[in-house]
């Protein structure tokens, strides 16, 4: 298991994540609305007493604010951070109403409020679409290599060689379009679709539920069809690989080694690792055709969790799971915008199950979470600190759209509910609903603070 960064290097990079993040949502809101004209009076990074800022000379109060969990931009017109509307305009000029916020059509109004979070999502695009872009689309077919114990895949009749290739009437292009089918839906009920001897079959399969946790401990329940999907397949060799020199190549697939069958290619340490030295005979399948290399397996070393070294057995061969394709601009874009819009329906379903009761709430996490994962994933490095920017980004993105007064959803509900009616709502009806959406949320702030306190190893958790 991973050690847990220090406590200087959590902080700093929760504000890393936080800071930008929230900057970002917020300029989205300040730039359509200066766009149509919209006049801003604060630009805020936190909430609270200002301890910096500046005026521009647009009279707009750019400022960074005490308590660092937020933002807001107060536009022209509002009475709070929250965008309610100003109860009395007295004293302002029609050239001054005219570009206070609630003067704007309901349309202007709804794209400003929904720049926000639409600014969040574009970052997770962006995000995911530079990985796409830089290192290309990994493909591997959906193929049975094993199965884990107790397989609910091979107690619904899938066998080993058989091959996914629609979950619920979805096609499964490759092996990593499985996980957001199966990961997030533990206890559900899949029709699974497998290629077998030519034909297709569909079979009812119940997802598993399974404890899983990271390498810095971290545990969360997940789906788990019990399948082992790494095909024993040589994707390359290491420089002094002595199954290279015997002759083996990438892309073959090992199916024996001595008189021990392979289906998997983690069944290869098993019947290498503990005999260095020893010659063994390896067949594989190359072009329909077996082949038959005798490989005197080599020796290295591994630290163990005691920090002693051992010797060990090796054949210098990295696993080839499928292959990776080169991804063009335009269409590393459009995979920016599928696999976003995947983690955001992996999102409305995580918190569909804890509010049916099939999730429990101590998965929730609030800043305290986020600022320990942040902590972690910065110390495993900007790749991984990427990807979990563009996670909390589009989480920012869902929770904002959520139909919340005090929140973007909640405006944009009003906006809904004014078009409906061809009127605004009543400033005293939207003021109390307001100040019960904010009270909503700071409940909830509340609640998944103590989650995360108690969640701490300080705490028993």
């Amino acid at each position: 298991m991973t050690a847990s960064p220090n406590l200087l290097t959590t902080i700093f990079a929760f504000l890393l994540v936080l800071g930008p993040l929230v900057l970002i949502h917020e300029l989205g809101h300040y730039l359509v609305g200066r766009w149509f004209g919209v006049k801003a009076d604060a630009f805020s990074i936190g909430f609270g007493k200002e301890i910096a800022g500046w005026t521009d000379r647009r009279g707009t109060r750019w400022k960074l604010s005490a308590l660092p969990l937020g933002g807001y931009v107060q536009f022209a017109g509002d009475m709070n951070p929250a965008s309610a509307p100003s109860a009395a305009e007295d004293g302002l000029t029609p050239e001054q109403r005219s570009h206070t916020f609630h003067a704007k059509p309901l349309w202007q109004r709804a794209l400003i409020v929904l720049a926000g979070p639409m600014t969040n999502f574009l970052l997770c695009v962006l995000i995911v679409a530079g990985f796409a872009y830089a290192n290309g689309r990994q493909v591997a077919d959906a193929e049975v290599a094993a199965f884990t114990q107790d397989s609910p895949a091979r107690a619904a009749g899938m066998e080993i060689g058989d091959r996914i290739v629609a979950i619920d009437g979805t096609r499964i292009e490759s092996l990593t379009d499985v996980p957001e089918h199966v990961v997030y839906y533990p206890g559900k009920a899949l029709k699974i679709t497998i290629a077998r001897d030519g034909r297709e079959l569909v079979l009812p399969v119940t997802v598993a539920r399974r404890k899983m946790s990271d390498e810095f401990g971290n545990t969360a329940e997940g789906g788990d069809l019990g399948i082992d999907f790494a095909v024993p397949v040589v994707g390359g060799f290491s420089s002094d690989s002595t199954a290279e020199t015997a002759g083996m190549k990438a892309g073959d697939r090992i199916v024996a080694i001595d008189d021990a069958d392979v289906r998997s290619f983690f069944d290869i340490p098993r019947l290498v690792q503990p005999f260095p030295g020893r010659t063994v005979t390896i067949t594989v399948m190359r072009g329909g055709e077996a082949h038959v290399f005798p490989v005197t397996i080599g020796t290295g070393t591994v630290t163990e969790a005691d920090g002693h070294a051992r010797t060990v057995g090796q054949l210098g061969i990295r696993a080839g799971f499928g292959h990776i394709e080169p991804v063009g601009p335009v269409e590393a874009l459009g995979l920016g915008v599928t696999r976003s819009f995947s983690m955001m329906r992996m999102m409305v379903a995580g918190v569909g199950q804890i509010f049916t009761g099939e999730r429990s709430v101590k998965e929730l996490g609030g800043p305290i979470k986020i600022a320990k994962y942040s902590g972690e994933q910065f110390s495993l490095g900007w790749d991984a600190f990427a990807g979990f920017v563009a996670l909390i980004s589009i989480n920012l993105a869902f929770i904002n759209l959520l139909p919340i007064p005090g929140l973007d959803g909640g405006h944009l509900a009003f906006y809904a509910a004014e078009l409906v009616r061809r009127r605004p709502l009543g400033v005293r009806s939207q003021e109390w609903a307001i100040r019960t959406g904010v009270a909503l949320v700071l409940a909830l702030m509340l609640f998944v603070t103590v989650n995360d306190l108690v969640s701490l190893p300080v705490f028993g958790g």
